[in-house]
């Protein structure tokens, strides 16, 4: 680790020198930038030669390690007005032939240029064989750039963790601080799982009691089911350590069974890897046909990572829908006097009993059961249906603060947001820990008949004849407006897919880049013929 900063330190020496002598010789301004020509290189080169062959030196440094480094006085001089003003003052040091010598101080010998010369020098070298060392070291000596190099290129190639020199050997900080990171480069949690558990059974007699304290960090619900089934649910530091619950909740999750209430905490935080995965996420394409009246059912496929497929999921059949609600795990088709559920995983269409509901409601799926916001000439009522009773009805839930009609409805985190509505951009805010709403920012204009989504930190409003794109953001209580889509979108459907949204109609598809605030075309996705409407929906249970 030393060995190649000390050499970096010395041939810095050598190059400086070199530059200087260049610049005095032309009568030339010093170059700081050491843009050396050939000359000059082939100069410093036999320079530093002689510094390796210990040809003539006459001093060496001793560092705080008790390593050595043989060096010419005159480079030293050259290079430090430290050593210049030692060498020159007549005192003891500047006479003695051993220097002892803390490099860290780099600052206090004037060689600032050479501490960043010898980091942009371990920056470029960075690879799996010291980035773990090299983020160490940059901690010691403040080297930021190093740090936050070595960190990335850590984070990117972790799925080769079992190539990475000295994974083992990382401590529980430095561990916890890796697992714990967004940018963590992996295609689902499976290899986070198998990484963690690779670290304990390392030093298993010291590090068994770690586990527990690492495994919640672990984002279970984004693991396979194979790995579930294969490795995680039967491994002996899950069943030990009681974190076998962590398991249970993913797999009763909205992410994989979808047996009980969604779960919201930072397990259920996808990393930003996951996003650009076809694998994590498949899209839904429901068609309704112009002529004649049926509707379809597609899922995405790729090849390559990049060309898009269809299958079909559900054959054309007589139309039966009007309204749609998404959940985790499908789609409910729904019309005055019918509802059916469709399962893509399963191929699956199921009919449930259904109570026929105001058209002028906003309709969620929240917590297993279906919601009803508003109603026709605005309303504060709020019902709620359960269809896995045996003879399901509305119930009424705590009511809205302020009159709405079709509200966009967001479960974000914990909490559930209607906003906006026929001829108003209040935003409300409900509590279900509390059973309260309370009223939060208005809209920064209206978007009645647009869409809205939750992604990342944010909750963003879209579409219809302004073609409008506002954030929002709940943490803050801040709205923003961001830039427009090309086309008008009226269907009220708009989904998160691969981090990114996807808003569509009969016409057109768009997609909007939250971090670039851009707007792109994917026609792409359009089916061949002519239809009648077209809503996208993304799912990762699917």
């Amino acid at each position: 680790m030393k060995s190649s900063l000390l050499l970096c330190v010395a041939a810095d020496l050598e190059e400086a020198t070199a530059n200087n002598i260049s610049c005095v010789a032309t009568s030339q301004p010093l170059n700081p930038k050491l843009n050396l020509d050939s000359h000059l290189k082939a100069f410093m080169a036999s320079l530093h030669k002689l510094q390796e062959k210990e040809v003539m030196t006459d001093v060496t440094l001793i560092l705080p390690d008790q390593s050595a480094i043989p060096c010419h006085k005159v480079v030293l001089m050259a290079a430090s007005p430290f050593f210049e003003t030692m060498f020159q003052s007549g005192l003891k040091e500047g006479a003695e032939q051993n220097i002892k010598l803390d490099f860290a101080d780099s600052d206090i010998i004037k060689m600032l240029h050479l501490k960043a010369h010898c980091e942009e020098y371990l920056v470029d070298t960075v690879d799996l064989s010291n980035c773990i060392d090299y983020y160490r070291y940059g901690q010691v000596f403040n080297l930021k750039l190093l740090i936050k190099t070595a960190f990335d290129f850590l984070l990117s190639k972790f799925r080769e963790f079992r190539e990475i020199s000295d994974f083992d050997k990382l401590t529980e900080v430095e561990l916890v601080e890796v697992v714990s990171c967004d940018q963590l480069n992996v295609e689902n949690e499976d290899v986070v799982f198998e990484a963690v558990v690779h670290w304990v059974n390392a030093d298993s007699d010291a590090r068994e009691e770690v586990f527990p304290r690492i495994a919640p960090l672990i984002r279970f619900p984004f693991c396979s089911q194979t790995a579930f089934t294969d490795n995680i649910c039967c491994n002996t530091l899950m069943q030990k350590s009681g974190c076998i619950d962590f398991a249970h909740e993913a797999l009763w999750s909205q992410f994989h069974f979808n047996c009980r209430p969604p779960i919201h905490n930072a397990r259920c935080i996808p990393r930003q890897a996951f996003h650009s995965r076809a694998s994590t996420s498949s899209l839904l394409q429901l068609i309704k046909m112009k002529s004649p009246n049926k509707d379809s059912l597609f899922v995405a496929t790729f090849k390559d990572g990049s060309d898009t497929e269809w299958e079909t999921i559900l054959p054309c059949k007589t139309s039966t829908y009007d309204r749609i609600v998404t959940s985790p795990s499908g789609l409910y088709l729904i019309n005055i006097n019918d509802c059916c559920f469709v399962e893509p995983k399963l191929k699956r269409v199921t009919s449930f009993p259904w109570k026929p509901v105001n058209q002028y409601s906003a309709l969620a799926f929240i917590d297993g059961k279906i919601f009803a916001f508003g109603d026709y000439r605005a309303s504060k009522s709020v019902k709620s249906i359960n269809l896995q009773e045996s003879n399901p009805e509305w119930k009424s839930e705590q009511e809205m603060l302020h009159a709405v009609d079709m509200p966009h409805i967001v479960q974000f985190a914990d909490k559930v947001y209607a906003l906006g509505g026929y001829q108003t951009t209040v935003t409300q805010e409900f509590d279900p820990a509390l059973n309260e709403w309370r009223m939060r920012s208005q809209m920064p204009g209206d978007c009645y008949y647009g869409a809205a989504v939750a992604l990342g930190d944010k909750i963003y409003v879209v579409g219809v004849r302004e073609k409008v794109c506002y954030s929002y953001d709940p943490e803050n209580d801040e709205w923003k407006v961001l830039s427009k889509p090309t086309h008008k979108y009226y269907n009220k459907a708009a989904t998160v897919w691969r981090g990114r949204i996807l808003i569509g109609n009969e016409e057109h598809v768009e997609e909007y880049d939250p971090v670039a605030d851009r707007w792109s075309n994917r026609d792409e996705l359009m089916p061949d013929g002519g239809i009648k409407n077209m809503i996208l929906h993304a799912s990762c249970t699917i």
